[in-house]
């Protein structure tokens, strides 16, 4: 039996391409299984811009962004979580049923969704999910290392990807919030591997470079071990095909296009080279959880933007993420932006 509030609550949404209001919504009714979540904060990302230009493809107007949502816990019908307890959000939506999601890869589900993209999402001051959406956080997790929980996890699947690898030298592609986490990842993996950075958002580049990656000199060919290419077009795919030598490993967890066509796929062949694409994630968090505690990633030189929820409508309105000052992660936090 459900209890359904008669209060209202502030939400961020999209009504239409580049429309983004702060709104009252109605409060959710909560059933058996289910979990309230006071929000604290939550993580903008590539899709959520995407998501407001309306060149994701999806276009379900209107509709509450935020897949990266971190929060408390305030009413509880599942024994698998109390009151108080920190949570952040798991926002795959997969049908659980099929081969892939029996097999524990949700992420190849055929009805595979994402909550904040093709349901509403968690860009308001509550949240009530069932139960199995929820990963608990430990108790000292600070919340601007807590809301990288999604983010990192996004990783912890490339690095799946890449496999037991040792490069010695590696390119990355893209250094925007992921580019950061990963570079990181990189040096602490393999302290000796020379990352290479290439990004055409100039203001970017400095904070890779600041972080210990060289710029890649355009031109370079046969020169890397593994390319990791977080933008997924025809450009980068061709940058990689050209950089990486032979018998070396391209992953790609950038979103391609629609449409898109694998360019340069004669040289990728006379070179060897796998090709491996990266997308979403396991229900399993545990590893990304232990990386932000044990220090492997840190917050402090990813996240760009603290905004409120009212400043979020205006970024993503005017397309904010072009700003010349911002290069990493914006936050929204649901008290006052720092």
């Amino acid at each position: 039996m459900g209890i359904r509030r008669v209060n209202t609550m502030r939400a961020l949404q999209i009504t239409a391409a580049n429309q983004v209001a702060v709104v009252d919504v109605p409060g959710q009714p909560i059933y058996d299984n289910d979990v309230r979540v006071r929000i604290d904060a939550i993580g903008l990302c590539g899709t959520d811009f995407a998501l407001t230009t309306g060149t994701l493809g999806l276009n379900g107007w209107p509709v509450i962004p935020g897949h990266e949502v971190v929060g408390m816990v305030t009413e509880s019908r599942s024994e698998q979580f109390h009151v108080g307890d920190p949570v952040a959000l798991d926002p795959l939506i997969s049908c659980g049923a099929c081969p892939a999601c029996r097999q524990g890869h949700p992420q190849w589900c055929a009805q595979v969704g994402v909550i904040g993209v093709v349901r509403h999402g968690g860009a308001r001051e509550e949240l009530v999910l069932a139960a199995h959406h929820w990963v608990r956080l430990p108790a000292a997790m600070p919340i601007e290392t807590a809301v990288l929980v999604e983010p990192v996890h996004v990783v912890e699947t490339v690095f799946q990807a890449v496999g037991p690898e040792f490069p010695t030298h590696a390119l990355m592609i893209g250094s925007g919030a992921l580019g950061l986490i990963i570079l990181q990842v990189i040096q602490k993996r393999w302290p000796k591997c020379m990352v290479s950075v290439h990004d055409t958002v100039a203001q970017r580049l400095p904070h890779a470079l600041k972080l210990g990656a060289i710029p890649w000199q355009l031109g370079t060919t046969d020169s890397v071990d593994l390319v990791i290419d977080g933008v997924g077009a025809e450009s980068s795919l061709t940058m990689a095909a050209q950089a990486i030598r032979p018998g070396g490993h391209i992953v790609v967890y950038g979103v391609p296009k629609p449409g898109r066509t694998i360019p340069q796929a004669d040289l990728l062949f006379r070179k060897n080279v796998r090709l491996t694409f990266s997308r979403l994630y396991t229900h399993q968090f545990d590893q990304a959880i232990a990386w932000l505690t044990s220090g492997l990633v840190t917050p402090q030189n990813i996240i760009s933007d603290r905004l409120t929820l009212e400043q979020a409508a205006t970024f993503l309105g005017e397309h904010g993420w072009n700003r010349p000052e911002r290069w990493g992660k914006t936050i929204i936090t649901m008290g006052s932006a720092s």
